[in-house]
């Protein structure tokens, strides 16, 4: 009985639990295959796709999928000529490494001093800034810095990766990151920095725990946000990046197999954790519930916002790079800056 009260004690130990089983890499990992199956069908059902509407269409298109899935992950990897092999192949892992990563700093829910499978966890985990512990990888009371610092890092891996493949669209693709990020990263910042001053705190948990969402306390600042996080993650209509049309696949275009796996992967991977991000600043996180449950109502709002910006590619066009930069700089940011002013008001007037 002692043995299997370790084993039960360890595998909900938040380190591990919320990193790698839920809602970690592995919980990851479906909602990222059911988040393509779901883009694939909502475009085939916006666009009438001839290929995702019909293509197994007894199993709703899963079977689809899960060939698609078994066909890259064993597809040969080509190294092409004139690269450096080391490079080449760990130039993908860092990008979709360091898009996870800020997953381990999200809290993801509260955890109750009792009643809860988490509870004896409450101490370990003990935010003070709320009075309860917290369900996170890795407790820190300033995560938002940590986890934007740690966003921004992935642009520069992008560029190594379009660099290792020697590939003339890879590099323009990458130019057009570099671009991007400058914006998309001031808005990101800005909008979260309106957060904290509002409310008071650097501690994503106090923003929730305080019980009034960021969409309703600012409203401006969520725009901003949702739209960084397009820009930054590649989403319709910013997939500028990527650009098939006119650069194949930018930073990717050379990969073949798994290392193509990993070189797509990551950008869903950073919508997903800038998705729990959303949930958390701006639509109340887990509350009503706290514990498991919590986290998984956190999970069902991320999710909805994931599904969200996959869904844009069914209804609109690609920007062209010009016409991103200038909507950026000339529009979001003022709307950025004023979003600055609302936080300072609005933390002064009502959110103590």
């Amino acid at each position: 009985m002692d043995v299997l009260s370790a084993i039960r004690y360890y595998f909900f130990y938040p380190s591990f639990f919320a990193v790698i089983i839920f809602p970690g890499l592995i919980f990851t990992t479906i909602i990222l295959l059911l988040t393509i199956w779901f883009e694939r069908k909502a475009a085939a059902r916006v666009q009438m796709r001839y290929g995702p509407l019909y293509v197994s269409k007894r199993t709703g298109g899963i079977t689809q999928l899960i060939a698609d899935a078994i066909r890259l992950v064993f597809s040969e990897i080509i190294i092409p000529t004139g690269v450096n092999p080391t490079l080449y192949v760990l130039a993908p892992i860092f990008p979709i490494t360091f898009s996870f990563i800020p997953m381990a700093l999200i809290p993801f829910s509260a955890i109750p001093q009792s009643g809860s499978v988490l509870s004896p966890y409450f101490h370990f985990f003990y935010d003070p800034n709320i009075n309860s512990g917290i369900f996170v990888g890795y407790f820190l009371p300033y995560n938002m810095i940590l986890i934007l610092g740690l966003s921004s890092v992935v642009p520069v891996f992008i560029l190594l990766q379009a660099w290792a493949t020697n590939n003339r669209f890879a590099i323009v693709g990458a130019v057009r990151e570099a671009l991007l990020s400058v914006s998309y990263d001031v808005l990101l910042v800005m909008s979260v920095v309106a957060i904290a001053i509002e409310y008071h705190t650097l501690d994503i948990a106090k923003v929730v725990e305080s019980g009034i969402p960021g969409i309703v306390a600012n409203p401006l600042a969520a725009i901003v946000f949702l739209v960084g996080m397009l820009m930054g993650t590649g989403r319709f209509p910013f997939e500028i990046v990527e650009a098939e049309s006119e650069l194949v696949l930018g930073p990717s275009t050379e990969y073949s197999g798994f290392l193509f796996v990993l070189a797509m992967g990551g950008s869903y991977i950073s919508t997903f954790a800038l998705s729990f991000v959303f949930s958390d600043l701006f639509l109340g996180g887990w509350l009503p519930l706290n514990g498991l449950p919590g986290a998984l109502i956190n999970a069902i709002k991320a999710i909805i916002v994931l599904w969200f910006t996959v869904f844009l590619r069914s209804v609109y066009g690609r920007y062209r790079i010009d016409q991103a930069l200038r909507g950026s700089w000339k529009y979001l940011l003022p709307v950025a800056f004023a979003s600055l002013v609302l936080g300072l008001v609005v933390g002064w007037l009502w959110i103590k």
